[in-house]
């Protein structure tokens, strides 16, 4: 029993990626060649901006969030679960800015030998719609954690595997559709359905009255990414268009540059609306840096 206790946070943890990638080889089998490699090729790509937050944010709660569950004080650990998804809401704008720069992106990594500009193309779309869903990735790394801090692993084990069989309608749709990039999105709404339903009966089971607020802020968050997804879009168009983007150096000019407009318009916006999860960020990688 202790073995089964201590196994299956790492196998619910897996449970999304292993789903994910499990779906897009098969699904990816039916479409054309090279549809299985673009999909990893694009995954890969986003699981490193989830990684960066979600991966990392999530390890170091985990042990606050179990001594809180331990001293049963519930509303502390909810109000902890609450504002690490609310720091968690910051992979969206991060999210955008790879859309903008997913051909620059995907050329930098990957082109290069056999991998021409007609796959870098492919996996630049690909790699948009699989960004839809980088912050359901990132969030469901720290709201498992909430179940796995009660000692509770049964529930989103079962949870994960019924969501997992219930989204194959969805990529059966996503195939038929849209091709290897209905496949991409159809990871994606599977992803943000399995986090959003798992956190809403978290809320339910523990009683978390502060769950309004994240809703609220993600809400706040995707609007304000939206707008400056197409700011930077059309910055990025007729700012950049003497620098040749299928370069190497065009490619790298641009990202560089771009990045920093979207940390100029990032850091403006939270000093100037003091939005605490943008300034803790900035505070954090200045300590960092030091």
């Amino acid at each position: 029993r202790k073995y089964v206790f201590l196994t299956l946070p790492l196998m619910v943890g897996l449970t999304m990626t292993f789903s994910t990638e499990f779906f897009f080889r098969l699904f990816g089998s039916y479409l054309a060649p090279g549809s299985i490699a673009v999909l990893n090729f694009g995954l890969r790509i986003m699981l490193i901006l989830v990684g960066l937050f979600g991966q990392a944010v999530g390890t170091a709660s985990f042990p606050f969030l179990a001594r809180l569950a331990a001293e049963n004080k519930l509303n502390d650990m909810n109000r902890l679960l609450n504002d690490t998804l609310r720091f968690l809401a910051l992979v969206i704008p991060f999210s955008v800015l790879l859309m903008v720069l997913r051909s620059e992106v995907v050329r930098i990594i990957f082109q290069r030998g056999r991998f021409d500009a007609a796959a870098t193309a492919l996996t630049a779309e690909v790699l948009m719609y699989l960004l839809v869903g980088a912050f359901a990735f990132a969030a469901y790394t720290i709201v498992v954690r909430g179940y796995f801090a009660t000692q509770n692993t049964l529930f989103p084990a079962l949870y994960g595997t019924i969501v997992v069989l219930l989204s194959i309608p969805v990529y059966l749709l996503g195939m038929n559709w849209l091709g290897v990039r209905g496949v991409a999105l159809a990871v994606s709404l599977s992803g943000i359905l399995q986090v959003t339903v798992l956190y809403i009966l978290w809320n339910v089971r523990s009683n978390n009255t502060g769950s309004r607020s994240v809703y609220v802020f993600y809400i706040k968050i995707m609007c304000f990414a939206a707008v400056l997804g197409i700011f930077l879009a059309w910055f990025k168009t007729t700012a950049f268009f003497w620098i040749d983007s299928n370069t190497f150096q065009g490619s790298l000019m641009i990202c560089l540059l771009t990045a920093a407009v979207f940390g100029v318009i990032l850091l403006a916006t939270g000093y100037g609306l003091k939005i605490k999860e943008i300034t803790e960020l900035v505070n954090r990688l200045v300590k960092r840096l030091r």
